[in-house]
């Protein structure tokens, strides 16, 4: 009986916790993940034993509660689904390194609620990030390229070398061979750029007004799609547009996850993740049995095309509506 009634008692917390736009899927009856904060949840709740002081009844209890939240934080954390049907817990048993991660999350773990009740019971809510360490761990593992690393970013460019280089070009031999001074071949070099410049009218050209997308948000009502760290935005009959090589790896590096998820399509819209300017794209349905991907219209897909090669995603944010 008294089970039951602490097992009640964690399900009001969740009730009263979760924002009505927030996605949360339960992975217990106490333990769950919040999809739009990207976070994993718990609540726990204690009663001190028979027979204890009023003076340390309520210490007790708040005790035992933190212990049942932390355990069923366990569950959560291994309940994150990663890629198609593979969640956390399985590549615990493949990576020492992933296994790893979720202990020093489940550490890091912060309470947010902490309620001591008149009858002598405690109420405590748990939230552990999935973004940070857990988050590029995951993504090491699943994102693996061929080769087992991600293709490198271009070298950044040495510009005192570069302008060297432009000046052994440009400045014939003869000339530096006769004893002119650099300054002097300098000189000449920046009026003939002053001449093409005030030609082109580049210095006089108002600045213009920046339209690009600054976020995507995937309208997936209807479907069938639920929630993982790695969901794909696919094109009809076609491979996968998102996430990208760079974003995966941008993932990877910053510990971000590739898309948050809420259930109303103003909120996402509104989101900070997604800018000012964000697109929305109606998902056409869903892609395969694990129902992770998405897939678009072909209007949808070649302007999602054009965008990411344009680079106009490369740091944009994500957000799927359910």
């Amino acid at each position: 009986m008294r089970q039951q009634y602490l097992w009640f008692i964690a399900v009001c917390i969740f009730a009263s916790g979760a924002n009505a736009a927030d996605y949360v899927e339960w992975v217990g009856p106490n333990s769950g993940i919040n999809w739009t904060e990207g976070s994993a949840i718990a609540a726990g709740a204690g009663i001190a034993k028979e027979g204890t002081p009023p003076s340390l009844s309520k210490i007790q209890a708040c005790r035992a509660a933190v212990v049942d939240a932390q355990r069923n934080l366990v569950e959560s954390l291994q309940g994150v689904r990663v890629e198609g049907i593979t969640r956390i817990e399985d590549l615990m048993l493949e990576s020492d390194v992933i296994q790893s991660s979720v202990e020093g999350t489940l550490k890091g773990a912060v309470m947010t609620e902490r309620k001591p009740q008149p009858d002598g019971t405690c109420e405590v809510t748990v939230r552990a990030p999935l973004t940070g360490n857990l988050a590029s761990s995951v993504y090491d593992k699943v994102f693996e390229v061929e080769g087992g690393a991600f293709l490198q970013p271009h070298q950044a460019i040495d510009a005192e070398a570069w302008v060297t280089g432009l000046l052994d070009f440009m400045v014939p031999t003869a000339l530096a061979n006769a004893g002119t001074p650099w300054q002097s071949a300098i000189d000449q070099l920046a009026s003939r750029l002053d001449k093409i410049e005030a030609v082109l009218g580049q210095r006089s050209a108002p600045a213009a007004q920046d339209t690009s997308p600054t976020g995507l948000v995937i309208d997936a009502r209807g479907s069938n799609f639920i929630p993982s760290m790695s969901p794909a935005i696919r094109q009809l009959r076609a491979g996968i547009l998102y996430p990208t090589s760079k974003t995966k790896q941008a993932a990877s590096e910053r510990g971000q996850l590739v898309s948050l998820f809420t259930r109303d399509l103003e909120t996402a819209k509104a989101h900070p993740i997604v800018g000012e300017r964000p697109v929305v794209f109606k998902a056409l349905r869903t892609w395969g049995d694990t129902r992770t991907s998405i897939v678009l219209n072909t209007t949808s897909s070649e302007r999602l095309s054009r965008m990411i090669r344009d680079g106009q995603l490369e740091d944009a944010g994500v957000i799927i509506v359910l």
